[in-house]
Order: C-alpha cells, then sequence, then structure tokens
C-alpha cells in the first residue's frame, strides 16, 4: 500500500491526444484549478488522496460537488471539505469532519487518512436519499489499531454525525503478517440485495492466509456490518492488491481497479505495482472473477492507485471506461467495456498525484479529476480539472426519451453520477 507511493516518473510514450467533444457542453472545460494550498506556516504542507462526489440526488440546479482529501494540519487533526456550485471551478471550505469521542478513542495526536464520499440514492435505514456519506481510515494518538468510520451529512457537507464503526485491525504496518485495514470505498450494491444496501470494500491484511487482501462489509442500515466477504485474494500470499476502486458499465457490468502490490508484472523501471482489474455481473462476486492487467496498446502498464469510471459518451456507442493512477500524468481508457486488448492512453496536463479522484459531470462528456498531491511530499496543493471525452452517447443514454431523468425522478442522477450507469441501465 503505501510502498507503492516510491515513484518515479516515467517519459510520456505514444499518447495519443484527444480532442474537444463535437458538441456542445454544459461543463466548461479548465485546468488544475487551485482548491486548497496549506499554509506557508504549516510544517508539513503535505496532501494526498483527494475524493470527490457530485450532489444532485434532491435535484439541485447547480450540481454541487463536495470533496475531501488528506491533509497534515499542525494541531489537531480533521478532514476538511471543500464545496464548488460550479462545476469545479472554484472552492470554499464549508466543514470538517474530526473523529471524536464518539469513536471511544483519542484521535487528537493519530493519523486520518483515506477519504472516500457517497451520497445515498435511497434511504437506507434512518437515512434519506441525498445524505452525503463519508468514510475514512483512522489510527489513534496511541497507534494501537486502524479503524474505518462511517459519518453522515443531512445537509450536503455543512455538517456531520457518527454513524457507525465498520472494522478495526491492528497497528498500521505494510509489512505481510501485520493486520491493519485501510483504504476504505463507498459504494452501493444494488444487485445482491433488494432494496440496495451500502458497500464499504477496503483493503484488509488481517487474513493469515494473506499478506494483503482486498474485501467488503454491507449494511442495510450503516449500523450493522455484515461480516467480511473477499474481492481480490491472491493465491500468492506476498501480493498485496491494494487501493479498491469500482463502477458500473453501461452493459450492466461492473470493473474493479486496483494495484497488485509486490507484483512482477509491471513495466521495467517502474515499481511493482502494477493496475489489475475483473468485472463481474455482480459487485460482490470479484473475487471469482478473472485478473487482468491493464496494459494500454503503446504497451504501458498502468501502476499504482487506480480510479475508475464510465461515461456513457464514446465514439464507439459502448461509453468510456477512464481510469487515472498514482505514476502517470495520462489517463488510460476503453470504449470496449473494458476489453484487455483495448486500452489506450490519453495524455492529461493534470499532474501526477497520489490516487487522483475521478467524477463524471452533469455531462457526461466531462470527467472531473481532482488531484491531491503525492503523498508525503513535502510541499503539496491541491488542484482540479476537466477532461473531455470525444463521441456520441450510448444507445439508451443521454439526451432523449431514454434519458435518466424520464426513467425516474431527478433522484437518479445521483446513483447515477456516484455508480455509474444509473437507472437507465436497469439499476433500479
Amino acid at each position: 500500500m503505501l510502498s507503492s507511493i516510491l515513484l518515479s516518473l516515467l517519459p510520456l510514450v505514444s499518447a495519443i491526444p484527444w480532442g474537444p467533444p463535437g458538441s456542445s457542453s454544459q461543463t466548461p472545460s479548465f485546468d488544475n484549478v487551485t482548491i486548497f494550498t496549506p499554509p506557508a506556516d504549516w510544517p508539513r504542507r503535505s496532501t494526498s488522496y483527494a475524493r470527490v462526489v457530485l450532489l444532485n440526488q434532491n435535484c439541485e440546479t447547480d450540481n454541487v460537488l463536495l470533496t475531501t482529501f488528506t491533509l497534515t494540519p499542525p494541531s489537531g487533526r480533521y478532514y476538511p471539505v471543500f464545496a464548488s456550485h460550479d462545476q469545479g471551478q472554484t472552492w470554499a471550505q464549508i466543514s470538517q469532519i474530526e473523529f471524536g469521542p464518539e469513536t471511544g478513542k483519542d484521535y487528537s495526536a493519530g493519523r486520518l487518512a483515506q477519504p472516500t464520499l457517497l451520497e445515498l440514492p435511497i434511504d437506507v435505514g434512518e437515512y434519506p436519499a441525498g445524505t452525503v456519506l463519508f468514510s475514512g481510515m483512522g489510527q489513534p494518538t496511541d497507534q494501537s489499531s486502524t479503524d474505518i468510520y462511517v459519518y453522515a451529512s443531512r445537509d450536503k457537507g455543512y455538517t456531520w454525525e457518527f454513524v457507525s464503526l465498520v472494522t478495526s485491525g491492528g497497528r498500521a504496518n505494510t509489512t505481510n503478517g501485520a493486520t491493519p485495514i485501510w483504504e476504505p470505498f463507498l459504494l452501493m450494491s444494488p444487485v445482491s440485495h433488494d432494496p440496495p444496501w451500502v458497500m464499504n470494500a477496503y483493503s484488509d491484511s488481517r487474513d493469515p492466509a494473506h499478506g494483503q487482501k482486498l474485501a467488503h462489509q454491507s449494511s442495510p442500515d450503516l449500523k450493522s456490518w455484515s461480516g467480511v466477504i473477499d474481492d481480490a485474494a491472491e493465491a500468492n500470499y506476498t501480493l498485496r492488491p491494494g487501493m479498491t476502486t469500482m463502477a458500473k458499465m453501461g452493459n450492466g457490468k461492473y470493473i474493479f481497479t486496483y494495484e497488485l502490490g509486490l507484483s512482477t508484472d509491471g513495466l521495467p523501471g517502474v515499481n511493482p505495482f502494477a493496475t489489475h482489474y475483473r468485472i463481474s455481473d455482480d459487485q460482490e462476486t470479484f473475487d471469482s472473477a478473472e485478473e487482468i492487467r491493464l496494459k494500454s496498446s503503446d504497451g504501458i502498464i498502468s501502476s499504482s492507485g487506480p480510479y475508475v469510471v464510465w461515461t456513457p459518451v464514446g465514439p464507439s456507442g459502448k461509453g468510456t471506461v477512464v481510469v487515472s493512477d498514482s505514476h502517470f500524468t495520462m489517463l488510460f481508457m476503453n470504449t470496449e467495456y473494458g476489453d484487455p486488448d483495448a486500452w489506450f492512453t490519453v495524455y492529461g496536463d493534470h499532474g501526477v498525484g497520489y490516487t487522483r479522484s475521478l467524477t463524471v459531470m452533469p455531462d457526461e462528456s466531462k470527467v472531473l479529476l481532482v488531484n491531491g498531491g503525492m503523498y508525503n511530499s513535502s510541499s503539496t496543493i491541491v488542484t482540479a480539472g476537466i477532461i473531455d471525452i470525444p463521441g456520441t452517447y450510448a444507445p439508451g443514454f443521454g439526451p432523449g426519451p431514454k434519458d435518466r431523468d424520464s426513467v425516474s425522478s431527478c433522484g437518479g442522477k445521483g446513483f447515477w453520477n456516484n455508480w455509474g450507469a444509473g437507472v437507465a441501465a436497469g439499476g433500479w
């Protein structure tokens, strides 16, 4: 996991430049606007691991974006929450999330890391549709454990309440044989449960059969969590899959990306954390799906901290899978629903960052990339920029009689943007 941050940027080769989409766009194009710069008097001016959620479950007209990330303030420990009301062009801090006495532990001088955000598309337990969920990993002041908590906001990120502890592991340690948990990722589970449950997927080193595996727990009410279900448990004990992200594609299948720590199938000279992925009909059955290395047509292998989304816009009529990683400035794209032979690279000018996040915008020809900076660098900033996706809408998506807004109320948009394909693909 943390070993993957020791990266060196390779020259970009055979990158395929794509121009702007042919149709008009509601979302403006912009590069690298600044969200946050650590104050000059902070002893440690490092940020990383930005995550974003687009709020439109409750028919917001200004498409509110929220982002949070890891930072290193000189005193106290918290996750900042910034909001944008102009599709990512400007941002302002509206709140912060702290792990306080409600957790039963002292985090005042601990470590808070690896946040994730999700807007509920439906009511879950006592939390109505439109509630914003946050999850993150905390290591308390005494460094005795690693803990994943869930918090909720009923007012679009301005205030937060404690919801539950998902699970705990041992002390933070990346050595095989240690027992920490980290890197949560929130998502909905619309296939295996009716009504859908909330999933919290994470990296898990507690299983003695695996140095590290990827797993998840699900909840019908955000209070009680199921047992552990494996997502990627390698037969080779020494391998360390990490950093789950998942997205639903327009064909109804799900794509699951992760880095494979200590693998030997990366590019020579690149640290051994090649991106791998799996495709499944159900996001709770990934562990039995084929593991595929993400290699583009120009021979570049994506490496470290991937993040995946799917947008219905693309030249093939099948939309576009977009993957960012922590090693390259370019993006990896696929217009054939993740076909292993159909990956290509697209140059981007958004900088290298530790697990940059991707968010499909209301105009699905635009994807927002937020770069939280490189973990443990001496000084970083958090920036946002737009990636243009050229092409036309996949059948059944986009403007027209089959648009998601005509399939359900505008509440469907929240699910669409957080989970990939939404109601138009039969998700609800």
